[in-house]
């Protein structure tokens, strides 16, 4: 039984301690990142025909923008979300854990400047490591890795209850032991009760 048991333990460990890591290169980059300030430089600038149909909301327009540019691995711009730049053209800013795909809408001249504002490395780590499989209309990669999130969690659950166990299995008279063990595998059934 130890044998299974420290198996388990050290490759929870393993995937605890991968995960771990983008978790403590987000929180050194939120730390050490101005302001929350994103980049605004645009990478690359691309122009798109576009027709905006007579008598369109900002909301009809910013759906059928996002239709029409079938951006890879963004959401819609939310309704709150839509604004005007200074000019008046409609500014729709589709995020994504590689960044900002900012489209603004030219209306007067029949399409759309589209800008690419890259994430850096590290902000890319920041994003992705917050992605959760509730996250309605993500991308399949990025529910992809929302699950590989949630699993890393419930392995650091089971890598604390491996370690516990092996811990009390080489102390098997200490009672403190059984009852850290018994907390931790309680704490495991509850979490599964509420989540699940």
């Amino acid at each position: 039984m130890n044998w299974a048991v420290r198996k388990i333990h050290i490759y929870a460990g393993l995937l605890t301690f991968a995960q771990l890591m983008v978790y403590g290169i987000a929180g050194l980059v939120a730390a050490l990142h101005p302001g929350g300030e994103r980049p605004k430089v645009p990478h690359s600038i691309r122009y798109v025909p576009f027709t905006v149909p007579p008598s369109s909301t900002d909301k009809e327009v910013a759906a059928l923008a996002y239709r029409t540019l079938n951006l890879p691995m963004a959401r819609p711009v939310p309704d709150w979300y839509l604004r005007r730049t200074a000019d008046n053209h409609l500014l729709l800013d589709f995020y994504n854990i590689n960044g900002i795909r900012r489209a603004v809408v030219l209306e007067n001249e029949g399409r759309i400047r589209l800008e690419e504002i890259h994430n850096s490395v590290w902000l890319f780590l920041e994003d992705i490591h917050a992605a959760t499989p509730g996250n309605d209309g993500a991308p399949r990669l990025v529910y992809l890795w929302a699950l590989w999130n949630e699993l890393a969690m419930w392995t650091l659950l089971a890598f604390c209850v491996s370690g516990l166990w092996l811990w009390q299995a080489s102390r098997p008279l200490y009672a403190w032991a059984w009852i850290l063990l018994a907390s931790g595998a309680g704490s495991i059934a509850v979490l599964w009760s509420v989540f699940r």
